[in-house]
Order: C-alpha cells, then structure tokens, then sequence
C-alpha cells in the first residue's frame, strides 16, 4: 500500500491518493477544515511519477543579475542586519 498526501502551504490535507498495491486506490479531496469533499475510486495504479523539469527551463527562468548588483544587493542586506544588531 503506497499513500500521497498533497497540503496547503500552511500544512492542511488538501488530497491523500491510497494505492492499495494491486492497481486500485481511492483519491479524496478535503476542504479547509479537513473534511472529505470528495472519494473516487481509481484503476490503472501506479500512477507514474511526473517527468522531471526541463533544466534549460528552469535556468532560462531565472533572472540574471551582474556581480555589482548582487554585490550591492548583499552590502544592503548586511547593512540592515547590522543596523539591527544581528551582525
């Protein structure tokens, strides 16, 4: 028996997949307060994992920033940290 939970960024069960092992399972969804909103009985299990990401998509999607602005951008940050007396 395999289970996937997916949660909320704070932490709440949104959906539990139950894979009883002999290609059947049953998927619910639940509501903020943890209530079942909705069962439905699968077939076809196990469902593939996704493929992973593209990494020349992953990198393409990321900003470029020249060594002066980075530098600048953490000179600022230790200022702050400084001024705080964290540093």
């Amino acid at each position: 028996m395999r289970i996937d939970e997916t949660f909320t960024h704070d932490g709440k069960l949104v959906e539990q997949i139950v894979d009883n092992g002999d290609g059947t399972g049953t998927r619910q969804t639940f509501d903020a307060d943890g209530n079942v909103t909705s069962t439905v009985q699968l077939t076809g299990l196990p469902i593939p994992p996704p493929p992973p990401p593209d990494l020349d998509d992953v990198f393409a999607s990321v900003p470029v920033v020249s060594l002066e602005e980075a530098n600048d951008t953490l000179l600022a940050l230790k200022a702050a940290l400084e001024a705080r007396g964290i540093v």
